[in-house]
């Protein structure tokens, strides 16, 4: 559980999306922690360890990372860190990748990303929604056609949960007369950051520039926030890559995760039982 004054200073320091304790415990159903400068979840025997410091000068991380271990003795670990720092615990590593960040202000839009935005203005109407049955739909669309991980499925069916639950999250959508052309959800809790999370789109009504049209819209709202950057998430892939540089976002921090299987502790108290 954290505190209040845990919470505070998770959401004046948060950097990455998992930093956003509601963003976790919605897709996980796990329950937020922090160890000294390192926020963790856990749930059910499963411990994720968030390895971003807050703060400057943070502890080291392995001493806070086997205090969580000891605290919760989990049976099987996700590590998500800039480097895995594990030397003798064997584990399974996941595709290195980096998130990107756009610094804001964002001054003037390139003449190309401006013609897109007119452009979609003329046909679509933007706006703040609700997540109702149209985005399930959308979503559930979009798992249908795409080559994904069980974990990435398992986090696309949980975005309605995570819209309940945040008090922070805004889906921005672009709408064709009524019809649901496509929609981004974007993330404010941060006192210096805006999270780009999520970006679905119709496949049955394609209309040009509608993703730059929700870009150009989320920046105005994190810049009407006062935040000085925008976490733009991971690059994924090529295409997600070149769309988040065509608007200035950078790579700015590697991404590292590994699944660690850890051999069951010891149950003193059965063990005791038994002599």
């Amino acid at each position: 559980m954290l505190t209040s004054d845990e919470q505070s200073r998770i959401y004046q320091q948060a950097y990455v999306p998992e930093h956003l304790p509601d963003y976790v415990a919605a897709i996980s159903g796990s329950e937020p922690y922090l160890f000294r400068d390192y926020l963790c979840y856990f749930h059910r025997n499963h411990l994720i360890f968030i390895g971003y410091p807050l703060g400057e000068k943070p502890a080291e991380i392995s001493q806070v990372y086997q205090a969580a271990c000891k605290r919760f003795n989990p049976h099987t670990i996700t590590l998500v860190a800039e480097e895995i720092f594990l030397a003798q615990e064997s584990y399974e590593a996941q595709p290195a990748d980096r998130y990107y960040r756009m610094n804001l202000p964002l001054n003037s839009l390139d003449p190309d990303l401006a013609y897109m935005v007119r452009r979609a203005e003329k046909e679509l109407k933007i706006k703040v929604g609700q997540f109702g049955r149209e985005h399930k739909k959308i979503i559930k669309d979009f798992i249908g056609r795409q080559d994904l991980t069980d974990e990435q499925v398992h986090i696309f069916k949980y975005v309605q949960n995570y819209m309940k639950l945040s008090k922070t999250a805004h889906l921005l959508e672009v709408r064709k007369s009524d019809r649901l052309v496509a929609f981004s959800i974007v993330d404010v809790a941060s006192a210096r950051y805006a999270f780009y999370l999520f970006n679905f789109r119709s496949a049955k009504i394609a209309v040009p520039g509608a993703s730059d049209l929700l870009f150009n819209e989320m920046v105005q709202l994190a810049q009407s926030e006062g935040k000085q950057a925008i976490n733009l998430g991971l690059g994924v892939h090529t295409g997600i890559r070149r769309f988040k540089e065509k608007w200035g976002g950078e790579p700015f921090l590697q991404h590292n995760s590994a699944f660690i299987q850890r051999k069951q502790a010891l149950d003193i108290g059965k063990l005791s039982r038994k002599l």
